[in-house]
């Protein structure tokens, strides 16, 4: 077997194994919040400190690998993913939990700061559209089995199951990365640009502390404005470490490069509209059409489906074709996915709510592998760490993002219509036309970016 498919398979693991646990976790909060008699807003923390940590992490995590090597970084992070399911799986209280998800999001920031990047190198780049299409299927292959798996073993082994499960796959997949992976070219004599690591984690910190917490707290509450006044502080402080730094943890410069820039752009506003659909999405289902968790699930398997399907084509074909406009395509028929869900009615039947779910899939699956092989050609092969810790970095602030906006305007609008139960079904579609809005300019920034090399 060729070197770029055992290479592709080794990175697969990581990136399944981080996907399935992100998915797979959701469903398990409601059991969670019964075990530890907690609230819903303190395990959401089981949550958001994966997805914080992760998030803050992986632009150094992304520098630090082109300096030391992407194997190390990324077998690396296969075992502390590993070891930190495994705590997980023993956690005796709810902020035992939260601190080992922790451990679990420093492991998960290594993958995806590196596992791109290693496949990245692996395929020439002639292949790199379908490289990240095949990427694009094992992430909405661990996104459908995620809901699936979780609850058969909640149900029938306990919670504590769903991270037990990771410790074979992530003990296999670890020796398989020490085994298979090839050690990387690193340039010598590099330092490691702490300063400006360390100003670019508190702002964003800060930053999604404030959007993830400003609703509950209060947008004009001290401590929501005191957090955006942190993060805006430090983004200056890294802007002006990063022009001075022998070594920095970001080429400003790189924005310079309007396909790199563009592309990455994109992709943060396409995950914010993306997760303005999957907050509300399950409310809907549940409450208007009366489905169950279980049927929920299913009926969201639709996205992943239709996009496990739709990625490595689009891949392939990007690399044939002009993947600027092809990914431009994607993003413009999730828009009109987005707009389509949001007139949905309490009469809708579950093949009309499949069908938009679908659409919007084929979109995602257009739009993400020749979004992602733009972001990844565009930076030299020594600093493809930095290309993917920058497109990890956009996709996961764009969930937090999509978060955040969707409850600020879903909010405002159902009181805005007269807070009763009545009110759901109009302040859901305004909530999605917003989603809509904020696609269409993702569409935008995907076509000024002109051709890719």
């Amino acid at each position: 077997m060729e070197y770029k498919w055992k290479a592709m398979f080794t990175v697969w693991i990581g990136i399944f194994m981080a996907t399935l646990d992100g998915s797979i976790v959701n469903v398990a909060l409601p059991t969670l919040t019964e075990y530890f008699k907690t609230d819903i807003t303190t395990i959401e923390w089981v949550v958001m400190a994966y997805l914080l940590t992760i998030t803050a992490l992986l632009l150094s995590l992304g520098r630090i690998s082109d300096m030391t090597g992407r194997k190390t970084i990324f077998a690396g992070g296969l075992a502390i993913f590993t070891i930190g399911s495994g705590l997980c799986a023993i956690s005796a209280s709810e902020n035992q939990l939260i601190f080992y998800r922790v451990v679990q999001g420093i492991g998960a920031a290594m993958l995806m700061a590196t596992g791109i990047a290693i496949i990245t190198h692996a395929f020439p780049p002639r292949e790199r559209g379908k490289a990240m299409g095949l990427i694009g299927t094992v992430v909405a292959i661990g996104s459908m089995a995620g809901p699936v798996a979780g609850g058969f073993l909640i149900e029938n082994v306990g919670w504590q199951s769903i991270f037990y499960i990771n410790i074979p796959i992530g003990i296999f997949g670890t020796a398989m990365a020490l085994i298979v992976l090839r050690k990387d070219e690193t340039t010598s004599g590099q330092t490691f640009d702490i300063p400006g690591a360390l100003a670019l984690f508190i702002s964003l910190m800060s930053l999604l502390l404030a959007l993830s917490q400003g609703q509950e707290s209060g947008w004009l509450s001290g401590y929501i404005i005191l957090l955006f006044i942190l993060s805006i502080v430090f983004i200056i402080i890294f802007i002006l470490i990063e022009t001075k730094a022998r070594h920095p943890v970001m080429e400003l410069s790189h924005f310079r490069n309007r396909p790199f820039a563009a592309a990455n752009i994109s992709a943060l506003i396409s995950f914010t509209a993306m997760y303005n659909v999957i907050l509300l999405m399950p409310f809907f289902l549940q409450n208007e059409l009366g489905y169950s968790p279980e049927g929920v699930g299913i009926i969201f398997l639709a996205v992943p489906l239709v996009m496990s399907v739709a990625a490595p084509f689009s891949g392939w074909l990007s690399d044939r074709t002009n993947s600027f406009i092809l990914s431009s395509i994607g993003i413009g028929i999730s828009s009109v996915s987005i707009l389509w869900l949001g007139f949905l009615s309490s009469s809708s039947g579950s093949i009309d709510v499949v069908l938009r779910l679908a659409l919007l899939g084929l979109g995602m699956g257009l739009f993400q592998a020749p979004n992602n092989s733009i972001i990844m050609g565009a930076l030299p092969k020594e600093k493809l760490g930095i290309a993917a810790g920058t497109l990890g970095t956009m996709r996961n602030m764009g969930m937090v993002i999509g978060i955040a906006i969707s409850g600020a305007v879903f909010s405002n609008r159902y009181v805005y219509y007269g807070n009763v139960d009545s009110s759901f079904l109009p302040a859901f579609r305004d909530t999605y036309t917003v989603s809509a809005i904020i696609c269409c300019i993702a569409m935008l920034t995907s076509l000024v970016r002109g051709k890719s090399k």
